[in-house]
């Protein structure tokens, strides 16, 4: 009984629990997507991507020099373990002050002891045990349901929020609940942990209408409520503070400088993800996210989790008590005012965006448990626990039965495998310009600046090199031999770019001759290197892009050349560990389709010249790269599905490219 005494027993329990088994499903590299950059930016003390996320960056830095595994990206997805277990466990406090005080099935007007006058509670210390074990088995619920536990495996902001969320709700109740109309500890905890939330990720923001709508609910609308609400911004903006980094950092011009945020403008824009204000509201994202997000939903805690959701939400809707009717409406709110603004960002990686919206599946989880442990046990504490016990266990057993294939990670080594490809086949100072950033290029800059791996090589983002003035900066740092050759026309280009980025009158034709103008100077004034694009972009060749130059298969690349030719190259050593991670997906997929293809056509250009051998040994290599042409794609998402079966078709070819080719 003494563990369920206190919530913070409870709390290390699930901690415990979650983070031993994230370690077994935990990435052993980095991930898709953006991984690479970030472990760049918090590991050398850059700027990462809008909106920046300086308290990320900040811990993160910490993390990646702890003396806990031999590589920064080990120590980094660790990381990721460790504040999305936290956050699990902190579930246990939210859960508890939420059942021991706003949803008890049976409130006793007992006056703890330990409370100062005037102070209202409505726990005893018997009461307190149960409250703690259904915090536990909502702990347990949170660990295991399937998007929050994809959190743990790799270097993400997500962790991190995981963990605060819970912090922040729960100082923001003992707040409406002991300080209604004072200003204690619990309302400066709840502002100065909410601004530092905010100072991680700007989806802190969809706690908005729920706290918003649960403060005035509680606190009336009278001129204390918003005279308590001036006090909170103090320690809110201090909060705040972290943001700070963006401009000091970004004057001493560090190797990841994305945004370069240095003055007010640069600032705001990288705050507020002005870059990706183009994915927001547009018309065809909640078509298309509406229905992913109710094709997830049913698996997401399983079905036991399912069922007591359904059970929590009629113990909220058949309870007229106004601290029941206030909380169903402050769940109500936080799931849809999550679910109806992310909706309509058109990203492919949208699932995190959610994570509010299980959270406040979450709370009915833990209502519903204390609905059916309190029907079975009555008063009964010492049977409640028991309940709640059993509970937990088919519950987490549920969850992890149903998601653990899902976020298993722990035999992904596909962006390191590609990057390593693609850096250790290149010749010696080659420049390849690529745009496959979920792929392997935001790995490169991991594995290049961080490992110090081919740092003779040249990585250029074609896409940034395109419409990202922060990046030139690096590009200059990196590569400055190669930049000062092209002096004229990069500042003829970036001119008229900067207007584009400041949002400032530009000529878009202007941009674009200038930018065709640079490309051929950077291509042309640098052929004492060897210069190459990768499989994506010769596929989708950019018109204004080094137009006089073609290129030439090569194998792992193409090869910029004024004419048709011939280049020897060697054929490449590449490492492709896939045997523990067959998984079919948008992003497993095209990480083979992307390299095979280009050694396809090495093949297909050698036996145009009648050196049949060599054409199979490169036709070898893209079938070693072949998927599992058996799964089940029809049981995928639209994305994933339709990819996958173009994926089956084009490997297909490539069978029957080698069968043609004869033994």
């Amino acid at each position: 009984m003494k563990i369920f005494s206190r919530p913070l027993f409870g709390a290390i329990i699930v901690f415990v629990i979650a983070f031993i088994v994230y370690l077994q499903t935990m990435a052993p590299s980095v991930p898709f997507i953006d991984g690479g950059e970030l472990a760049t930016a918090v590991t050398t003390l850059g700027i990462c991507h809008p909106t920046g996320y300086p308290l990320f960056t900040l811990i993160g830095w910490v993390f990646a020099h702890l003396p806990i595994a031999s590589h920064v990206i080990v120590r980094l997805n660790i990381m990721s373990a460790f504040f999305t277990a936290l956050g699990a466990g902190g579930m246990v406090y939210l859960v508890q002050e939420l059942i021991s005080n706003w949803f008890s099935l049976e409130p006793k007007a007992v006056q703890n002891p330990k409370k100062k006058s005037g102070e209202q509670s409505i726990i005893t210390s018997s009461d307190a045990p149960y409250a703690v074990a259904i915090g536990i088995l909502t702990g347990i619920a949170t660990a295991f349901s399937g998007t929050w536990w994809a959190q743990s495996n790799s270097i993400e902001v997500y962790p991190i929020h995981c963990f605060m969320v819970p912090i922040v709700l729960t100082f923001f109740f003992r707040m409406l609940r002991l300080e209604k109309d004072s200003f204690g500890k619990n309302s400066i905890l709840f502002a100065f942990v909410l601004g530092l939330l905010f100072s991680n990720h700007l989806t802190t923001v969809l706690l908005a209408p729920a706290c918003i709508y649960m403060y005035f609910a509680i606190s009336g609308f009278g001129s204390n409520g918003f005279k308590k609400i001036a006090m909170l911004a103090v320690p809110f903006i201090i909060g705040l503070l972290p943001y700070l980094y963006f401009p000091i950092r970004s004057s001493q011009f560090p190797i990841m400088d994305w945004g370069h945020p240095v003055d007010l403008k640069l600032f705001m824009k990288h705050f507020t993800g002005g870059q990706y204000k183009i994915w927001m509201f547009t018309a065809g994202a909640p078509s298309k996210n509406w229905p992913f997000f109710w094709h997830e939903f049913p698996t997401e805690f399983s079905v036991v989790g399912m069922l007591l959701v359904v059970v929590g939400l009629y113990a909220l809707l058949i309870n007229t008590a106004s601290k029941k009717i206030h909380l169903l409406v402050f769940v109500i709110l936080l799931f849809f005012g999550c679910l109806l603004y992310s909706i309509n960002f058109d990203i492919l990686e949208i699932a995190p965006y959610f994570l509010t919206a299980y959270l406040a599946c979450l709370l009915l989880i833990a209502f519903g448990a204390a609905a059916i442990v309190d029907m079975i046990a009555r008063r009964n504490v010492q049977m409640k626990i028991q309940v709640a016990f059993i509970i937990a266990i088919i519950l987490g057993g549920a969850e992890i039965a149903t998601s653990y294939h899902e976020v298993d990670e722990s035999g992904n080594n596909m962006v390191e495998d590609y990057t390593m490809n693609m850096l250790n086949n290149l010749p010696p100072n080659a420049i390849i310009f690529s745009s496959a950033w979920d792929f392997w290029t935001s790995g490169a800059f991991y594995y290049q600046l961080v490992e110090k791996i081919r740092p003779d090589i040249l990585v250029v983002d074609a896409a940034m090199l395109r419409d990202r003035p922060w990046y030139y900066p690096h590009f200059e740092q990196r590569a400055p031999g190669v930049m000062s050759r092209v002096k004229p026309e990069m500042d003829a280009f970036l001119k008229e770019l900067r207007a584009f980025d400041r949002d400032e009158p530009f000529d878009a034709a202007a941009i674009g001759d200038r930018y065709k103008d640079f490309t051929e100077a950077l291509v042309r004034k640098n052929l004492d290197r060897p210069i190459f694009v990768a499989t994506e972009v010769m596929q989708q060749r950019d018109p204004l892009f080094a137009p006089s130059f073609k290129a030439i298969p090569c194998g792992v690349a193409f090869r910029l050349w004024e004419r048709d030719t011939l280049f020897e190259m060697p054929l490449a050593k590449i490492q492709w560990r896939d045997e523990h991670y067959r998984d079919r997906s948008y992003y497993t997929d095209n990480s083979r389709v992307l390299q095979s293809v280009s050694y396809a056509l090495r093949a297909q250009t050698l036996a145009q010249y009648g050196r049949l051998d060599e054409a199979k040994q490169w036709l070898d290599l893209a079938l070693r790269l072949k998927p599992d042409l058996n799964a089940k794609l029809d049981d995928l998402q639209p994305r994933d599905k339709e990819f996958g079966y173009t994926t089956n078709e084009q490997f297909a070819r490539f069978e029957q490219m080698r069968v043609a080719l004869g033994k």
